[in-house]
């Protein structure tokens, strides 16, 4: 038996409403999560992907992410005036690399943790097995979905 589809006028009860209710509400849960100390998830997660690939240029984060190359580029920035990442001269091509320092390790080990917490209560909150399911249907869409984005900025 198919699940029901909803009417066309319960805009509330679309795949898409849904998905960004919830990013909203549990982007406001990180936030709050992340208010003692000096970051934001989208400030957390550049020094996460800094951290995991040092030299990486602020083009290639915005090729890889779903948000434009200033948005990360002011985040980089307000990242740099704290004292947690660097910028040098790359050994090759162009752009600026982007390297971690001491203090925006420290920063994000702090943030992580704290965002660890949050997804543990949640997954308390959601009960361990709708917790795993819901986990493994989004890394579903997101390559889903990822899919449909590439091909339709290949057709246009």
């Amino acid at each position: 038996m198919s699940a029901a589809k909803p009417r066309k006028d319960d805009d509330r009860q679309r795949l898409g409403h849904l998905l960004w209710e919830v990013s909203a509400r549990t982007s406001l849960l990180a936030e709050a999560a992340l208010a003692p100390t000096a970051l934001a998830p989208s400030s957390s997660g550049v020094l996460d992907t800094i951290s995991e690939a040092p030299g990486t240029t602020i083009a290639e984060m915005a090729r890889a992410w779903p948000t434009s190359a200033q948005n990360i580029s002011q985040t980089v920035a307000r990242l740099e005036r704290l004292g947690f990442l660097e910028r040098r001269l790359p050994d090759r091509g162009r752009g600026v690399a982007l390297f971690i320092t001491e203090a925006g390790e420290r920063a994000r080990a702090d943030a992580n943790a704290r965002k660890s917490a949050l997804d543990d209560e949640l997954a308390q909150a959601l009960g361990a097995e709708n917790y795993a399911q819901l986990v493994a249907l989004l890394k579903h869409a997101r390559t889903v979905v990822t899919a449909l984005d590439t091909e339709r900025r290949s057709t246009r």
